[in-house]
């Protein structure tokens, strides 16, 4: 009876671990993955749930106009590479890879890994995906392809994080208006000329990092004008 209480448990753990596996595997990195691995009864079912995170938009601006230049696999090229880099962005810092939408990345940080520094964390993706933007660049201006400009937005706040959808299709998501609103922040990014805005919770929250005010701004869904600041290290 032990040793078929072990090899049961020993095939109940792996499908456990392959459970696991599965449902994170296109969302957070290898390495994290194989840590959420070593305790699968955790994270092998995943309620929904609310916490708060970090939410981060970045997307091409100017994509339409750009598309209109190149030949499709030029352009198929061109956005797999913007892709596949904010990807690895993401993965560096511990984040969560939510979905692509066209030529934007959306991801958010501190789910399904609690990380306490989670605001912290993106701030600081943010400002690598701009310096992976300038390695891209240089390689684009080589191969004469139009240079890439982005823009991203950041917000921290309570969302609703879990495994959600229909019955035909399922998906590790977050919703809620702090998304909302940091899809806005990544839209401002044009009207304040800044690569970076983030609001005011994210700002007070990324300790070791510095901003700079620049303003208040209207945005949809908020009948009073929001705090707006980009990282100035």
């Amino acid at each position: 009876l032990t040793l078929v209480n072990l090899v049961a448990g020993y095939f109940v753990e792996g499908r456990a671990r392959r459970a696991v596996a599965g449902l994170f595997g296109e969302y957070v990195s290898p390495a994290l993955v194989d840590r959420m691995m070593r305790d699968p009864k955790r994270y092998g079912r995943v309620a929904s749930e609310d916490r708060e995170l970090t939410i981060l938009f970045v997307d091409i601006r100017g994509f339409t106009r750009i598309s209109e230049t190149m030949q499709p696999e030029q352009l198929r090229e061109y956005i797999n590479a913007f892709l596949t880099s904010m990807t690895d962005v993401v993965y560096r810092y511990g984040g969560t890879l939510d979905k692509y939408i066209g030529d934007a990345v959306m991801a958010f940080f501190g789910a399904p890994v609690i990380d306490p520094q989670h605001a912290v964390h993106a701030v600081a993706a943010a400002l690598s995906m701009l310096e992976e933007v300038q390695r891209l660049n240089r390689e684009f201006e080589r191969r004469q392809l139009p240079l890439m400009r982005i823009g991203i937005g950041i917000n921290t706040g309570v969302v609703r994080v879990g495994d959600m959808g229909s019955r035909l299709r399922r998906a590790y998501t977050v919703i809620g208006d702090a998304v909302n609103l940091a899809s806005r922040f990544e839209g401002l990014t044009k009207e304040f000329d800044a690569p970076i805005i983030v609001g005011e919770t994210t700002m007070r929250q990324a300790g070791g990092h510095t901003f700079r005010e620049l303003g208040r701004a209207r945005v949809t869904g908020r009948t009073e004008p929001v705090g707006v600041y980009t990282p100035s290290s």
